[in-house]
């Protein structure tokens, strides 16, 4: 196993070195095997050979490219106008100690709709790698709905990483919950090349101990009337650290677009760290690009009101922190709520 260094999370467009923001860095041990993934509800996805071009940004970049080519992929595609009730349902589940790396690469047809539900977990305690490359294409008029959460122990660094491209009026829908993993290197690239194509994101993550976040979003519009909107939602407590990059790139061409990028954090405690950079890049003139954050912390005058009815402070912390994390819960698929729900059973004692 070779010992690779890479940098991921790049910003589209560079900040000051200083702030140690631009991007990460990071050591990792080439995977050498795969997580042997389990599918369930995929009959109508079709496997597929790799023989097209798979080539295309991703939010973590091209060193992911480099460090997963040699693992193990999946390719799925769903026929023009194949309409998906329910979601395919994809567990990968890693194991500690040799590191593990997937590819997936899913294609919508021209006016299907695909729905995939992803789980990233492990089963057995301890350290180890889990790294996983989505790469989508959505043909014209296509809906890709993609539902992720992520589940790891504390023990594992996980890198997670997207990249898609959508034709005219094709639509990338994204929910993904991020609740384990002591190092997670998370990202995503949307590039809406085509006219009135859309990409939306719902974020949510949870950070406790000295769990560190590190996530980039980008969203390209190359296409006219191109449409964007990436709202994250996250709770950090104890000594966690989050850096969350959200770019929404107006390239020359693309007039009419607009984007919307929206981050809700909140801080329990003094010893967390959060850090976000919401990026406008701005190449043409009829577009519009909005950002905001809101940062807050616990109410005092709440928790008086809980501690009157009997609630103690400890226990109404974990419980408002899991009132905003239940939010993107809700737009989860069933079978991903179960794996959230369980692990914040577990785990949101901590807060």
């Amino acid at each position: 196993m070779a010992n690779e260094t890479m940098t991921v999370n790049r910003l589209p467009a560079l900040t000051w070195n200083w702030l140690k923001m631009n991007a990460a860095r990071l050591e990792a041990n080439a995977p050498a095997v795969g997580a042997a993934p389990s599918f369930v509800q995929t009959a109508q996805l079709a496997r597929s050979s790799a023989a097209q071009d798979w080539a295309m940004e991703t939010g973590m970049g091209t060193d992911v490219d480099r460090f997963l080519a040699n693992s193990p992929a999946e390719y799925l595609t769903l026929g023009e106008n194949e309409v998906m009730d329910a979601p395919a349902v994809i567990t990968y589940t890693y194991q500690p100690g040799t590191p593990a790396g997937d590819r997936l690469c899913l294609e919508a047809k021209a006016g299907s709709t695909m729905q995939v539900a992803v789980i990233l977990r492990n089963e057995t305690a301890g350290e180890g790698l889990a790294a996983l490359q989505i790469k989508i294409k959505a043909e014209a008029g296509a809906v890709v709905k993609l539902s992720m959460v992520q589940v790891l122990d504390n023990g594992f660094t996980c890198l997670s990483d997207i990249g898609t491209t959508c034709a005219d009026g094709a639509s990338f829908e994204l929910t993904r919950l991020e609740l384990g993993s002591g190092k997670l290197y998370a990202g995503a690239a949307a590039d809406l090349i085509g006219k009135g194509s859309n990409f939306t994101a719902r974020i949510g993550y949870l950070g406790q101990g000295e769990q560190r976040l590190d996530m980039n979003y980008v969203a390209r519009h190359r296409g006219k009337k191109t449409t964007c909107e990436m709202d994250s939602t996250g709770v950090l407590a104890g000594k966690a650290f989050k850096l969350f990059r959200g770019s929404i790139d107006l390239l020359p061409g693309g007039s009419g677009a607009k984007g919307q990028e929206q981050e809700n954090v909140l801080l329990l405690g003094d010893g967390v760290v959060n850090q976000t950079i919401p990026l406008i890049l701005c190449g043409e003139e009829d577009v519009e690009g909005n950002h905001g954050a809101t940062i807050g912390r616990l109410d005092e005058k709440m928790l008086f009101y809980l501690a009157s009815r009997g609630i103690p402070e400890e226990a109404a912390r974990s419980l408002l922190a899991r009132a905003r994390i239940e939010a993107v819960v809700d737009l989860l698929p069933e079978a991903l709520a179960e794996e959230a729900h369980k692990f914040m059973e577990a785990h949101t004692d901590e807060l």
